[in-house]
């Protein structure tokens, strides 16, 4: 169509008699279609509109609702997502990084433009709060960032570990996300409500019109239907939905150790400390071991044996030195791996004692 904006040919939405079947009873224009409305620009004020959801975070509320966030690991204490009056967001996360592990907390995003994140500190450092205040439609990731006290010792070196989520952040009615309030937005916000092919807190979130906290066919349609009338929905409305979501970060171990007598016949095993930020439960670390003709790994080899904790000392081994490598494994849907450790057997490995 040569000359034409194809952006205005719009989709018929649906015809009056599925109208009358949803009982919405709502005229439409001629044609049946929905002229557009540019979703995406804001007034002086941005209002979040409630509930806020959480996909997939487990140390966060499910909901901004008190009613709705009942958290699906009822085992853990789950931080509130609280919506400010002033149209911020702030989330308390004493319980994600207590202060008696962590330190110099500190968030950064992605991009100031859609949203900045800050950490807030009480006077007495006891308490850390994160700090969202929205701006515009988009996805940015926020980095926590903490130093993290591996153990009591007060001469440990504190190590510095990242936890990532995202923030969505729709024009309420835009179901598509294309920037536009229109007849698409009504297609496939009607398909999703019929069939809930998708069941993501996102999705969810957005295709929650009235707001009530659950889609539904025909109290969701014709909040959308209404609102795109009274003008409600799109340019006039500064009205978005957020929803935080889950990034799978890779677990980090500590204090890696080899335990047992260096000796011919001898067992020796590895142990470490495991930290997922993500509270996944973990999975079972990958173990390789090694030998070499020093401690700095001179001429090292790799030991063929199954992955294990444990290695029994070999003939072949005396007078080398035992080297293990840990990689953690986080047990989450795309099960990223931490970074390897290196254990060092700080002396080679013996014969059999003398007999006595």
């Amino acid at each position: 169509m040569k000359g034409k904006n194809k952006r205005n040919t719009l989709k018929p939405i649906m015809k009056k008699s599925m109208l009358a079947v949803l009982g919405l009873g709502i005229a439409l224009p001629v044609a049946g279609s929905l002229p557009q409305i540019q979703a995406g620009a804001i007034g002086p004020t941005f209002e979040i509109s409630r509930p806020v959801l959480n996909e997939g975070i487990s140390w966060m509320s499910v909901s901004s609702t008190p009613s709705n966030s009942s958290s699906p690991w009822p085992s853990r204490v789950t931080a509130p997502i609280t919506v400010e009056e002033n149209n911020f967001i702030t989330i308390d996360l004493s319980n994600h990084f207590p202060s008696d592990k962590f330190s110099f907390i500190s968030a950064q995003s992605s991009n100031n433009d859609i949203a900045s994140a800050d950490v807030s500190q009480s006077q007495d450092h006891s308490k850390y709060t994160l700090v969202v205040v929205p701006f515009a439609k988009g996805m940015i990731n926020i980095k926590l960032t903490a130093q993290y006290k591996a153990s009591q010792d007060p001469n440990v070196q504190l190590e510095t570990i990242e936890d990532n989520i995202e923030l969505y952040i729709s024009k309420k009615g835009d179901f598509n996300n294309d920037g536009y309030v229109d007849s698409a937005d009504a297609v496939e916000l009607l398909s999703y409500l019929r069939t809930r092919s998708f069941l993501s807190n996102r999705a969810i979130n957005r295709a929650d019109i009235d707001r009530n906290g659950t889609p539904e066919l025909a109290k969701d349609m014709k909040a959308f239907m209404q609102g795109y009338i009274e003008g409600s929905l799109g340019a006039k409305n500064n009205s978005y939905v957020l929803t935080f979501k889950q990034v799978d970060d890779a677990p980090y171990a500590f204090n890696g150790k080899l335990n047992g007598t260096m000796q011919l016949g001898q067992t020796i095993t590895g142990t470490f400390a495991q930290l997922d930020v993500d509270e996944d439960y973990a999975a079972p670390a990958k173990y390789q071991w090694y030998t070499a003709t020093d401690v700095n790994g001179t001429d090292e080899l790799a030991i063929e044996q199954p992955n294990s904790a444990q290695y029994t000392i070999q003939n072949a081994d005396v007078g080398r030195y035992l080297i293990l490598k840990i990689t953690p494994v986080s047990n989450s849907s795309q099960s990223p791996e931490g970074k390897t450790i290196v254990i060092r057997g700080m002396q080679a490995m013996e014969g059999p004692p003398p007999p006595p």
